[in-house]
């Protein structure tokens, strides 16, 4: 937790949801405070990219609630604060609820399965080796760069069945998606705008070429989709647009602030290092605890309900904080401290219920490979300067790790 921030002893200045509120990375006291204090929270939204305000759910056991009470919470009206959701405009797994959310999900599904994943595991494990062996040639480089950017983007272009050369347009699109107020990211409203109209042209050409061309692929199968009128063009958009983003910027970080934890907690790596066989299946989901890559996705009261005494009425949002909950000390015995060996570790990053993320286990797999090559080649792992933080309340995202690495 953070020891520079003055004692909070009421909510009245706290901010979890204001993306400026974390250029500088989570404010875990203030998430603490909340859980302790006033688990159900409404916040005044100071941020003019986002919705007004929205109540804030911070504990393990009611993130877990919300997420599968289906009868009173919807996604229809969006999976994030921001004040400018078009439901007219793009509609993706993350803004439909059922029966349409599981239709939509079964079109893609079976490419996802713990089955078809542990095919790419040999390729994986490759394929992260050779993004480490291009990265190792210097000791001292930036994580995210080389390391947690090349991985999830080079996997998921493979299975959507992308050129190789579209990695980079695509990681600018993604980026700019994700982020709000980043001056690197989406600097602007129009800049974020203009990145998803680029992408939408992207994919339906992509849409138009599998149409004549159809391959072993994602792209594919969505698009006959389209063909045998069970999407339509906009739901197609939607759902590449949704794998590209989700398909990278969540392992990206998952992996760089794995790597930032093991470099901060030598004690875990020099563990991880002396039995990866034992241990690698808790470092993936420790890993995944820590980062919580994405902070909250939001809900909408369709059917008003009560949560700790208070009433929810239809149209309010309420937002999940999967960080805060996997911090949450009445689920896990010393939550801030980073334990590759934590069993049990009911860690719910991933998600709840019918929105549980589509890529959990090939996000599981790439993390897991990552650290696997690492093991087999690196002997010390030191932080090389000051981590930078993308300005997003919704993704807890990782801009710079420099890291110095010894080989073995």
């Amino acid at each position: 937790m953070t020891t520079t921030e003055p004692e909070i002893t009421s909510s009245t200045d706290i901010d979890v949801l204001s993306n400026m509120a974390y250029v500088d990375g989570p404010n875990h006291d203030a998430m603490k405070w909340l859980r302790d204090n006033e688990p159900l929270f409404k916040q005044t939204i100071v941020d003019p990219v986002m919705i007004g305000e929205s109540w804030v759910v911070t504990r393990h056991e009611d993130v877990k609630a919300v997420s599968t009470d289906l009868d009173h919470f919807g996604n229809f009206e969006g999976h994030n604060l921001r004040n400018d959701h078009r439901p007219d405009e793009l509609t993706h797994l993350l803004m439909v609820d059922r029966p349409r959310h599981t239709e939509m999900r079964l079109m893609a599904s079976r490419r996802f399965t713990p089955k078809v994943v542990r095919r790419y595991t040999e390729h994986y494990h490759a394929l992260a080796g050779r993004i480490l062996d291009e990265a190792l040639e210097t000791n001292t480089f930036d994580v995210v760069e080389l390391l947690s950017v090349e991985f999830p983007m080079a996997a998921i272009v493979e299975l959507m069945g992308t050129p190789a050369d579209d990695h980079d347009q695509l990681l600018r699109w993604s980026n700019a998606t994700i982020s709000n107020l980043d001056p690197e990211y989406s600097p602007t409203a129009d800049a974020r705008d203009q990145a998803m109209r680029e992408m939408a042209g992207y994919a339906m050409d992509l849409a138009e070429k599998r149409a004549a061309d159809p391959q072993d692929d994602i792209a594919t199968v969505l698009a006959q989709q389209i063909a045998s009128g069970e999407l339509t063009q906009q739901e197609y958009v939607g759902y590449v647009v949704l794998l590209f983003v989700a398909g990278n910027e969540t392992t990206r970080n998952n992996i760089s602030w794995g790597v930032n934890a093991l470099a901060e907690n030598p004690d875990q790596w020099e563990l991880l290092k002396s039995d990866p066989e034992t241990h690698l299946d808790g470092a993936v989901e420790e890993i995944t605890r820590w980062a919580s890559p994405v902070n909250y996705m939001s809900r909408t009261v369709h059917t008003p309900t009560e949560l700790h005494g208070q009433r929810l009425e239809v149209g309010e949002k309420v937002a999940l904080m999967y960080l805060s909950a996997n911090r949450d000390e009445r689920v896990f015995e010393d939550p801030f401290r980073f334990d590759i060996t934590r069993s049990p570790n009911p860690q719910i990053a991933f998600g709840m219920g019918a929105h549980f993320c589509l890529g959990a286990h090939l996000a599981r797999l790439e993390t897991k490979a990552m650290l696997a090559e690492m093991v087999k080649r690196i002997d010390t792992i030191e932080m090389a300067g000051d981590v930078e933080h993308v300005w997003s309340s919704f993704i807890n995202g990782i801009k710079r790790l420099p890291v110095t690495f010894t080989l073995k």
